[in-house]
Formats: structure tokens, C-alpha cells, sequence
């Protein structure tokens, strides 16, 4: 248990930290150029080795675990937040960020060992039939500059990649991990939750956006995983590991709704030549003008 532990807490400190460098990426320049700029490409790379240290922990604990472990990522960010930009943590922050790390302490405390098992068929086939819809609608919202929807979004696309993860075995061996479909489904999936995450970051604030994005990634596939994969808590500890994923969302929507802005700036990103909300304050004025 020890292993997967230690994995679902650097891979929290790797998003919360990637979060942050994300989101002011997001705000300096905003659109495509975004995935250019480097503190996004920074983000990323930490993104990546938190989700290798992720699969790691999928492979010895429940997807309720590691999932409610990883909101533990909004502490970091919120941490960091505060050095970054000097923003207050006000007690009632202070206090929910207490109350979640205790919540998380009590949810590895209510798991055991269960390593994972391959997924089935069906589950696949599901999966693989999300994906395009996903991608899909994210096509749509990117235009509309929607941030809650397209942070809901990408929730349900994490929330896939981590059902995926937790159904991908990796112990036969690189060739074989490579003729998995699944393993493409997760990458598939992790695409369009970071290009929505990252969108919903650009125009919205980090706390609401950070809440659905997280909130959803632990719900989803953690009853997903109860109800098609076996995964269960510890003989005796059912009631303290609901109580502890409770204690944990709740905390975590305290510590991000109650606080918009977690310590970021609240405008949207620069792009060359200005912003697209300067430029569609330019159109409207002109129509005005010109009426």
C-alpha cells in the first residue's frame, strides 16, 4: 500500500504545482499560443510525471483513493498561489485546508492493496465511444468561452482516463503496453482534460474552476470504478472511507468557492495585439458608433 500511497501524493504536489503554472500561462498570452508558452510547457511536464506517479498508484489502490488523494493537489496550488502572487489565506482557508488533509489521511487510512485488473470489454468499447463525443464538445465550447461548462467538461474527460488507467495493467512489458487500446484512451482522454481544463482556466476563475474540474474527477470514476471494477474499502472501514471522501469534497469546495480568485489574477489572458474580450469591446463600441 506504502507504494501507492507515496505515488498519489507526488502526483497531488506535481498537479497542484503544474495548476498554478498553467493557469498564469493561461492569463499571459490565452489561446493556442498558450501550449507554447514555457510555464505552460513546465506545467505540463510536471502534468505528466504526476500522471505517471497517478497510473503507479491505480495499480495498488481504489480509483476512490487515488482520485480523492489528488484533490489534495488544490492545497499545493492554493499554497503556492499565495507565495506566487502574495495573496492572504484567511483562517476559514486555513481551517478547510485542515480539514481536507485530515479527511485525506483518513481515506489512506481506510484503504488496502488492490491492485488493478484488466478492463472488460464492454468497458472499453464505452470508453472508446465517449472519447470523440468528448473531444467533440469540447470543439464547440472552446469557441464559446464558457469556462464552468468547459471545466465540467474536462472533469468527464479525466474522470475517463483515470477509469482507463485503473482498468491498464502494466506489468507485461513495454510491446505489450503499446498494443493496448486502452492506453490510447487514456492519452485520448488526458488531451481533451487538460485543453479544457486549460480553456476554463483562461476565462474563468482558478478556485470554481479548480472545485467541478476536481470534484467530478473523484466522483465519477470513483463510483464507476465501485460499481464495474470491485473496488472497496478495507474489511470494517466503509462507513470512515465515505465519511472521509465527504470530509475531503467538502472541504475542497469550501477551500476554492469560497475563495474565486485563489490567489490569481482574475483577467482573462493577453494576446498579441490585445485580449478577445478588448477586441470584442472594440467591435462593440465601433457598432455603436457607427449606430
Amino acid at each position: 500500500m506504502l507504494p501507492g500511497l507515496t505515488a498519489a501524493l507526488a502526483a497531488s504536489i506535481g498537479y497542484g504545482t503544474a495548476s498554478v503554472l498553467e493557469a498564469v500561462a493561461a492569463r499571459r498570452v490565452g489561446g493556442a499560443k498558450v501550449y507554447a508558452h514555457p510555464l505552460y510547457l513546465a506545467g505540463i511536464g510536471l502534468d505528466l510525471l504526476a500522471w505517471l506517479c497517478s497510473l503507479l498508484a491505480l495499480q495498488h489502490l481504489t480509483l476512490f483513493t487515488v482520485q480523492a488523494l489528488l484533490a489534495g493537489s488544490l492545497v499545493v496550488t492554493m499554497l503556492l498561489a499565495r507565495w506566487v502572487f502574495a495573496s492572504e489565506l484567511s483562517r476559514a482557508q486555513l481551517l478547510a485546508m485542515g480539514l481536507l488533509i485530515a479527511g485525506l489521511a483518513v481515506l489512506a487510512l481506510s484503504t488496502g492493496t488492490q491492485p488493478a485488473q484488466p478492463a472488460a470489454q464492454p468497458l472499453v468499447w464505452t470508453l472508446a465511444g465517449a472519447l470523440p463525443v468528448l473531444a467533440a464538445a469540447l470543439a464547440v465550447l472552446y469557441r464559446k468561452r464558457a469556462p464552468m461548462p468547459t471545466a465540467v467538461l474536462a472533469g468527464l474527460a479525466a474522470s475517463g482516463a483515470a477509469l482507463g488507467a485503473r482498468g491498464l495493467v502494466l506489468d507485461g512489458g513495454v510491446i505489450q503496453l503499446l498494443r493496448e487500446p486502452m492506453l490510447w484512451l487514456v492519452l485520448g482522454f488526458g488531451v481533451v482534460a487538460m485543453a479544457g481544463y486549460t480553456r476554463a482556466l483562461e476565462f474563468g476563475h482558478v478556485g470554481p474552476a479548480s472545485a467541478v474540474f476536481t470534484v467530478i474527477e473523484v466522483v465519477v470514476p470513483g463510483m464507476a470504478g465501485m460499481l464495474l471494477l470491485g473496488d472497496a474499502a478495507r474489511e470494517g472501514w466503509e462507513l470512515a472511507k465515505y465519511g472521509a471522501i465527504a470530509l475531503s469534497l467538502g472541504s475542497c469546495l469550501w477551500l476554492t468557492l469560497g475563495s474565486p480568485g485563489a490567489g490569481l489574477p482574475a483577467e482573462p489572458a493577453l494576446k498579441a495585439g490585445g485580449s478577445e474580450r478588448e477586441h470584442d469591446a472594440a467591435e462593440h463600441g465601433e457598432g455603436s458608433a457607427g449606430e
